[in-house]
C-alpha cells in the first residue's frame, strides 16, 4: 500500500492513476466487489473521474482565488493615497454631523489626550524660556515701577551705580585691521 498525501495535486495524480489502471487491467471485467456494493469498470472509472474532476476545479479556483487576492492587493496599493486623501476631505467636511459621517463609515477625530509627563514637561519648558528670555507675566509687570524724571524722591547724595538693576555690559574692544601682504 502507498502512503496518502494531502497534496491535493498528489490526490488528483494517484486517482487518475487508478482510473489509466482500472482501464487497461480491469476494463474486462463485467463487474468487481467494492466495499459493500458490486460495480462495474466504468462505473468505477466515473466515481474516479468525479474526484479528479473536483479536485482540478479546487485547483483552478484556487489559482483563481490566488489571482483575484494579487489583484486586489495591488489595486489598494494604487489607489490608498487617493482613498486616505478623500475620506480626509470627507470627514473635513462633515466633521460637525456625524450622522452624515456614518453614512461613509467614518467618524470624526479626538481630540488627543496630553499625557501627565507630557504636560509637566511642556511646563518646565515653558519656565527654562522664560528665564532664558526674562520675560514677565502680566502681575509681574505690574509690581515694576519706574521712576519719572520729575518725581524723584530721592536723596540728593545717591548715584546711579547703586542700582539693583544688572549693570551694563563693557562696550566690546575694537581690534586693529589685519595687515595685507
Amino acid at each position: 500500500m502507498t502512503t496518502h498525501s494531502n497534496k491535493r495535486s498528489d490526490q488528483v495524480a494517484a486517482d487518475q492513476a487508478l482510473i489509466d489502471g482500472t482501464l487497461k487491467f480491469l476494463s474486462q471485467l463485467a463487474s468487481l466487489p467494492v466495499g459493500s456494493q458490486t460495480m462495474t469498470p466504468a462505473d468505477i472509472v466515473k466515481v474516479l473521474q468525479a474526484r479528479v474532476d473536483a479536485g482540478k476545479a479546487v485547483q483552478t479556483a484556487n489559482a483563481a482565488r490566488t489571482a483575484a487576492v494579487k489583484a486586489n492587493l495591488d489595486e489598494r496599493q494604487k489607489t490608498s493615497s487617493f482613498v486616505t486623501a478623500f475620506r480626509q476631505i470627507v470627514v473635513g467636511m462633515f466633521r460637525q454631523s456625524p450622522d452624515t459621517l456614518a453614512v461613509f463609515n467614518l467618524t470624526a477625530p479626538k481630540a488627543a489626550k496630553r499625557t501627565v509627563a507630557v504636560k509637566s514637561a511642556a511646563v518646565a519648558k515653558s519656565k527654562a524660556t522664560r528665564t532664558a528670555r526674562n520675560t514677565l507675566g502680566s502681575k509681574q509687570k505690574k509690581s515694576i515701577k519706574g521712576a519719572t524724571p520729575g518725581a524723584s524722591t530721592a536723596s540728593v547724595g545717591t548715584t546711579p551705580a547703586a542700582s539693583s538693576g544688572p549693570a551694563a555690559p563693557p562696550a566690546p574692544a575694537v581690534l586693529p585691521p589685519k595687515p595685507t601682504p
